[in-house]
């Protein structure tokens, strides 16, 4: 591509990409303390049920999962009188969800499990809707941004990798939480000032990803019609459909989150001094975060090693497959957790590059959609993955909530002095070590038959912008 050609795509300047970036940080340190702390907070200080929990936050994440591709094709089929489809939703989403997440990690007091299920579902419904608008908003920008494929990988590279770094600030919460009950600060205080501070502080400072600019325009000749339209151009799209129901079998885990595991199984020393669980687990997600920044700097370079983005996903999994299985037999008794250590250190360099690749796979999808069909449907195919990544973690949900029951979980119990079962002793360990194996060993069945060369790929690339200048639709 020459110089000229280059100058009429209008590549993205270097602020516009970073306050894009600090955006999806910001977005990412709300969205890390939901995902990894909510459930949690829902058993130890609401003290519901771990199964009721489960089915609660599974049909509320079910739910939305379904109406996500409804809010894609709103989205897709509304353009704003200034001809953007997407930064006013960035403008207008993050106070909400900011104040309905502290409203979530408040206890209000209700005696019984079910009017605290009926309060966190009714909440987690609202939450989660107006962050479906946030998200599949704030990663379709990176198709309209820019046209070239290489400028778009970076900026989906960078916006990971500020995601990434979003959910390690995150990752020093169980050492706070450590460090504030050795103080006498209640449980419940701990995590309400979590939600003001990660919580609403974050969305707050998402709102910075409304600063990029929309290159490019869709114009009515290239909209889809309908949702019924939008539906047929997303199951005609089969390295989307490929990809989703990859992450949905990832989904059938038998695990349960880490911090369990690490509050109530992990002590060893570092240096001579003993240190409790939880703080071994931010040591060990925060070296494995270090490990994983490292790794999504060069996944570009990698996937041209490996043969493409689909590659990456693949050996991503196969390496978390084998670290996870080489850790599990090692065992992490006493000092050996530190030998786990490593290996999640080794297993997070690849695995972290998934995220990058999966949004530069599902971008290339798209062009390939519009250079097949001549319609584009950025929001939907977003929402898709947004609505695979729900559909997932309601099952992880789901299960990890019976798991939980089966293992004789009871939060109140062990508040009052009582020790964890036998059972969850004897069975902890697998299930948080292996159990993620499975996922990950079933997500890449899928990927083996995607098949998109390169060739391809620049024919696309190259035809489509063509097509673009002629039609107006790239903008400086």
């Amino acid at each position: 591509m020459s110089k000229k050609e280059e100058k009429q795509v209008g590549r993205v300047p270097k602020a516009e990409a970073l306050k894009y970036a600090i955006g999806i940080f910001g977005q990412n340190l709300s969205c890390a303390l939901m995902m990894q702390w909510f459930f949690v907070f829902c058993t130890d200080v609401l003290y519901i049920e771990g199964k009721i929990i489960g089915i609660v936050l599974g049909i509320a994440r079910i739910w939305d999962g379904v109406n996500d591709p409804l809010m894609g094709t709103l989205i897709d089929r509304h353009t704003f009188k200034n001809g953007d489809k997407f930064r006013p939703f960035l403008r207008a989403t993050p106070i909400a969800i900011g104040i309905i997440v502290i409203l979530l990690f408040t206890d209000w007091g209700f005696k019984g499990d079910i009017p605290k299920a009926i309060y966190v579902l009714i909440l987690y419904l609202m939450y989660d809707m107006i962050f479906t608008i946030q998200d599949v908003s704030m990663w379709s920008m990176t198709s309209v941004m820019t046209d070239i494929p290489e400028e778009r990988e970076q900026l989906s590279q960078f916006g990971r990798i500020m995601a990434a770094i979003g959910f390690a600030f995150v990752g020093i919460f169980p050492t706070a939480m450590d460090v504030l009950k050795g103080r006498g600060v209640s449980v419940q205080h701990i995590y309400f000032g979590a939600a003001v501070l990660f919580g609403c502080g974050g969305m707050i400072i998402s709102m910075l990803s409304a600063s990029a600019k929309e290159r490019i325009h869709v114009t009515e000749e290239t909209k889809t019609e309908s949702f019924k339209d939008n539906l047929k151009m997303l199951f005609g799209n089969k390295i989307v459909m490929l990809v989703l129901l990859g992450n949905i079998l990832n989904g059938l885990s038998l695990t349960v989150p880490g911090a369990y595991f690490f509050e109530h199984s992990v002590k060893a020393s570092l240096f001579g001094r003993e240190l409790g669980g939880l703080t071994i687990m931010t040591i060990i997600t925060g070296v494995a975060y270090i490990c994983s920044g490292l790794g999504m700097l060069i996944v570009t370079k990698f996937s041209k090693k490996v043969g493409g983005m689909r590659n990456v996903l693949i050996w991503a999994n196969v390496i978390s497959v084998v670290t996870r299985v080489i850790a599990f037999l090692i065992g992490y008794q006493g000092n050996r957790i530190w030998i786990v250590a490593i290996l999640f250190a080794i297993g997070s360099i690849p695995g972290q590059m998934f995220g990058i690749a999966r949004t530069a796979l599902w971008g290339d999808s798209i062009d390939y959609m519009e250079w097949k069909t001549g319609k584009r449907a950025e929001a939907i195919t977003f929402a898709a993955q947004t609505f695979c990544d729900k559909i997932s973690t309601a099952l992880n949900t789901v299960i990890a909530g019976f798991l939980l029951s089966w293992l004789e979980y009871d939060a109140e119990a062990i508040a009052a002095g009582a020790a964890v079962s036998a059972k969850f002793q004897q069975w902890i360990w697998p299930l948080f070590m292996v159990g993620p194996a499975i996922g990950a060993a079933l997500y890449i069945i899928p990927l083996l038959f995607i098949n998109y060369p390169r060739s391809l790929k620049e024919k696309v690339t190259k035809e489509l912008h063509d097509r673009r200048l002629a039609k107006g639709e790239i903008t400086e």
